[in-house]
């Protein structure tokens, strides 16, 4: 016989699954167009894991990361997939880089064949699902480490820690947004908001009407927590820099909700990058993910997100996590 704990949890996989699959349905019901993401922060680890599985699954990616010149695994990737992946250099640190990307990707053919009419029969280039995954933990070569103590904070690695960690993700959400509305407008105006007679369950209606027209997801991480921040202190850059992401997330969220945006902090768990690897000792405490299985499991919360979500910090067992 399950234990409460066990049926709580499979009662929540099931409430997870059946949404995932009234969104999909009515996002096919409504003649979705071929869907458009950006993720930043593409070269490697969770970046390049989803750019793989969303164009896998046929999805557009635009693959963004700073030196694509670099990037050998990613560009391997696109030559496996070039009708569904571009890649795009964008330095999350410097603004001009971030515009210029936003500017590029609006002009990419890419962008423009696989958006949709507007009413007037305008092609429109638009992003339905943005994701930010590039942070920084430690970088030696330019001095940033998890501090121990007050003692170890070093004025230029707090500063280098934020660039990356919070106005980074927030200077890409500024140059997208305008191109994430228009996402959300197009899929508000294609009467979608109708699950298919087999999705039509006790509770459908209500999940189908309360889905969200485009996603903006930031992956952030428990530490950055201060709710959560009770035993060990310390990191001062990282959770520091973690938690103004937060309340950046939680800023956006109240501002295009109104368009039926949602977004959404996410902490991925504990995955097998080489973030984490450099600190083997301290994630051997933890269940640790593959970057395949994390993602899959990332997208699944992706795609069952709804309106009630936005403005929320989600673990990867789509828990809510503390401010």
């Amino acid at each position: 016989q399950a234990s409460p704990s066990q049926t709580h949890a499979h009662t929540e996989g099931d409430m997870r699954r059946q949404r995932t699959l009234l969104f999909a349905a009515a996002e096919a019901t409504a003649g979705r167009r071929q869907r458009v993401c950006v993720v930043q922060g593409a070269s490697r680890g969770l970046g390049l894991e989803l750019t793989r599985q969303l164009a896998a699954r046929g999805d557009v990616v635009f693959a963004t990361c700073r030196e694509p010149v670099r990037a050998e695994a990613l560009h391997a990737l696109k030559a496996e997939l070039p009708n569904n992946i571009a890649v795009l250099q964008l330095d999350a640190t410097d603004a001009a880089s971030v515009k210029a990307a936003a500017a590029e990707f609006a002009a990419h053919p890419l962008s423009s064949s696989s958006a949709s009419s507007s009413s007037s029969g305008v092609i429109s280039a638009a992003v339905d699902l943005l994701v930010n995954t590039a942070g920084v933990l430690e970088d030696k070569g330019r001095g940033i480490v998890p501090e121990r103590s007050l003692g170890q904070v070093d004025e230029a690695a707090v500063a280098a820690s934020f660039a990356t960690n919070a106005l980074g993700p927030l200077l890409v959400a500024q140059a997208f947004a305008p191109l994430l509305r228009r996402a959300a407008t197009l899929s508000a105006g294609a009467s979608e908001n109708e699950a298919p007679a087999e999705y039509s369950g006790s509770g459908s209606s209500s999940l189908v009407q309360n889905r969200c027209h485009a996603r903006a997801i930031f992956y952030s991480a428990r530490v950055g927590s201060i709710g959560d921040n009770n035993s060990r202190g310390g990191w001062y850059a990282y959770r520091g820099s973690k938690a103004a992401l937060n309340q950046f997330v939680r800023c956006m969220a109240l501002e295009l909700r109104k368009h039926d945006i949602c977004c959404v902090a996410l902490h991925p768990g504990t995955v097998d990058t080489d973030l984490t690897r450099a600190f083997a000792k301290a994630r051997a405490k933890y269940d640790v993910q593959t970057a395949e299985d994390a993602v899959r499991n990332h997208l699944e919360i992706i795609d069952g997100l709804s309106m009630e979500d936005t403005g929320t910090f989600l673990d990867w067992r789509r828990k809510q996590v503390p401010w």
